[in-house]
C-alpha cells in the first residue's frame, strides 16, 4: 500500500520531468547529471540533494525540490519538513532542514492537483523559486532566522532584520515543517535569497 510520502515522491518526480526541466532548469542552462540509483538514494536520505546539475561553466549545482498542488498558490512561503518526533527511528526524527546540504532548494507550486489520477491537471509550476541554502543557513547563524516552538500562528513574521518561522505540526501528527516567507525574506535581505524566481515577488 502507497503512503502519503510515497505519493508525495511520485508527484514530485512527475512534475521535475514534465514540467521543472523546461520551465525552470532549461532557462537556468543547467544540465542534468545522471547519477546510479544506489548513490541517488544516498545523496536523498542522508544530504537532502535530489538532484544534480553542472552550469555552463561546468560547475557542479546540487537541489532539493519540493513541489506543491495548486491549493497552495495564495501561499507566499517555502517549507521544509522539519522534524518527526514518534518516529520510531531515532535516525529519522530530525529531517530535512537538520539534513539539507543542497546548494539550492527549488520550491514551485503546480497549476494542478498532486494525485495518481489527475496527473493531467499538472501543465505548469505557476510560482517558483531557486533558494540559496548556504544564504539561509548563514542566517541561521547569525540569529537572523529564529525557530519559533510552540507558535500560535502558521505564518512567518519579521521584527528588525530577524525573520521569525513557526515550527507547525501537520494535521496527522506525524511531522512538523517550517514556512519560509520568500517575499519577506527578499525584503529583509535583498536579492541574494534567490538567483531566480517566478510569481513570489
Amino acid at each position: 500500500m502507497a503512503t502519503k510520502t510515497d505519493g508525495d515522491w511520485e508527484f514530485s518526480t512527475y512534475v521535475h520531468k514534465h514540467l521543472a526541466i523546461q520551465e525552470i532548469y532549461e532557462k537556468l542552462n543547467w544540465t542534468l547529471i545522471d547519477v546510479d540509483a544506489a548513490k541517488a538514494k544516498e545523496l536523498d536520505i542522508n544530504h537532502g540533494i535530489d538532484y544534480t546539475f553542472l552550469d555552463l561553466h561546468g560547475k557542479k549545482i546540487t537541489v532539493q525540490e519540493r513541489f506543491r498542488d495548486h491549493i497552495y498558490i495564495n501561499y507566499s512561503d517555502a517549507t521544509l519538513r522539519y522534524r518527526r518526533d514518534f518516529n520510531p527511528d531515532p535516525s529519522r526524527v530530525e529531517s530535512e532542514f537538520y539534513k539539507i546540504k543542497a546548494d539550492y532548494l527549488v520550491y514551485g507550486i503546480t497549476n494542478g492537483k498532486k494525485f495518481a489520477d489527475k496527473r493531467d491537471t499538472l501543465t505548469a509550476i505557476v510560482k517558483w523559486a531557486v533558494v540559496d541554502v548556504k544564504f539561509m543557513q548563514e542566517k541561521f547563524r547569525n540569529n537572523e532566522i529564529k525557530i519559533v516552538t510552540p507558535s500560535t500562528t502558521k505564518r512567518c513574521w519579521a521584527e528588525g532584520n530577524v525573520l521569525y518561522s513557526p515550527e507547525i505540526l501537520n494535521p496527522d501528527g506525524s511531522s512538523s515543517f517550517l514556512p519560509f516567507d520568500i517575499k519577506l525574506m527578499q525584503n529583509l535581505w535583498g536579492d541574494r535569497l534567490t538567483i531566480a524566481q517566478k510569481g513570489f515577488l
